[in-house]
């Protein structure tokens, strides 16, 4: 008898604990959904209000620090009275460390970017709410979702980077057509995790022509090394003619530099490195400070940071000027809906198709 008043003890107690943990998660979307149908100049103050209270936000940030801290110290000269505490990592050892917290139930972090295909098991693991806030009315097409859980900050897009002293402008290709010409096979590099260029590929041409030509691509031997960074300077030294997957902001950085490199927009479409979104934690132990980063994050002020960095960035209207700018091309951003749940036949597709192993 005693023994199964214990249990029912525990399983009360329990059924309290998860009652309360999901009544907590809904107070937090539920009242900055409630400050995000405010007019604009109550809801701002609304968010300042509560994040004076807070005094600090806490960013898990999966971005070039350097990069990083131009964002912080605006933002805190913004807002003087947050302080940012700043966690750098990869993508993948954040994702890793956020999803750990959330199951010991153990919440610290505040906001969070990493790539967007990561969605689909945040979302599934409850560790990411719905933040709705009216920056996303001026977010570019393909940065945010209907629900609220994806507001994009920025992608990269990917273009081909070639050696100028081994490459002449005229005969440098293209278009993943050009990459098929014999006289490419041995000369070209690719990072050895470019999954989201494949997805690209796939998302624009269908999977049947796709995996067609990624197949072929992958017969011209492609020389495979980690890092976007590494591959770019190592077509700067000669080593390779040219780089197909190549980050748009390196390029230019790289040219502006003095290095022997330039580049092309693939035709007809541009691949895109996976968006990256700022996510809000299910948990803030911080709402209204995380309210105000992401919403910094998706500013004017910030985007005009992150395109100064290069970044092909969310809002509309913000561009680069000159031949560097974008512009009206064709960008193919992978479907994080599609490919967050298949990201593993993804990385499989990617290593037998292009890597040839």
């Amino acid at each position: 008898m005693i023994a199964k008043f214990v249990l029912f003890a525990i399983w009360f107690a329990t059924l309290l604990f998860l009652s309360a943990t999901s009544h907590a998660a809904q107070t937090d979307e539920t009242l900055l959904d409630e400050i995000n149908r405010l007019p604009e100049v109550e809801r701002q103050a609304r968010l300042v209000s509560g994040a004076k209270k807070e005094g600090t936000v806490t960013w898990y940030v999966a971005m070039n620090r350097a990069y990083a801290q131009d964002l912080i110290n605006a933002f805190e000269a913004q807002y003087p009275f947050l302080k940012v505490n700043a966690l750098t990592g990869g993508g993948g050892a954040l994702l890793n460390r956020v999803l750990a917290e959330h199951r010991a139930k153990s919440f610290q972090y505040d906001v969070f970017n990493t790539r967007s295909m990561t969605i689909n098991t945040l979302k599934k693991a409850g560790a990411i709410m719905r933040y709705r806030s009216p920056y996303r009315n001026s977010l570019r097409d393909g940065f945010y979702d209907r629900e609220g859980y994806l507001n994009g900050i920025f992608a990269t897009p990917q273009v081909f980077i070639f050696n100028t002293k081994l490459v002449n402008r005229k005969e440098a290709p293209t278009s993943i057509e050009d990459l098929l010409n014999p006289k490419w096979s041995e000369k070209m590099a690719v990072d050895d995790e470019s999954f989201d260029w494949l997805a690209a590929l796939l998302d624009y041409y269908g999977e049947a022509k796709g995996i067609e030509l990624a197949t072929r691509l992958g017969q011209q031997k492609l020389n495979v090394r980690r890092g976007p960074t590494l591959i770019t300077q190592l077509v700067a030294a000669g080593e390779f003619f040219l780089e197909i997957d190549g980050h748009h902001q390196e390029a230019i950085a790289r040219k502006k530099a003095g290095a022997p490199i330039d580049y092309n927009f693939p035709q007809p479409f541009v691949p895109a490195k996976s968006l990256i979104p700022i996510y809000v934690s299910s948990r803030p132990p911080h709402p209204h400070a995380a309210g105000l980063t992401a919403d910094f994050l998706m500013s004017k002020k910030g985007q005009e940071i992150m395109a100064g960095h290069g970044r092909w960035v969310g809002l509309k209207g913000i561009t680069v000027k000159g031949p560097d700018d974008v512009g009206d091309r064709k960008v193919v951003i992978p479907s994080p809906d599609k490919w967050g749940d298949r990201y593993q036949e993804l990385i499989g597709l990617y290593n037998k198709l292009l890597l040839r192993q």
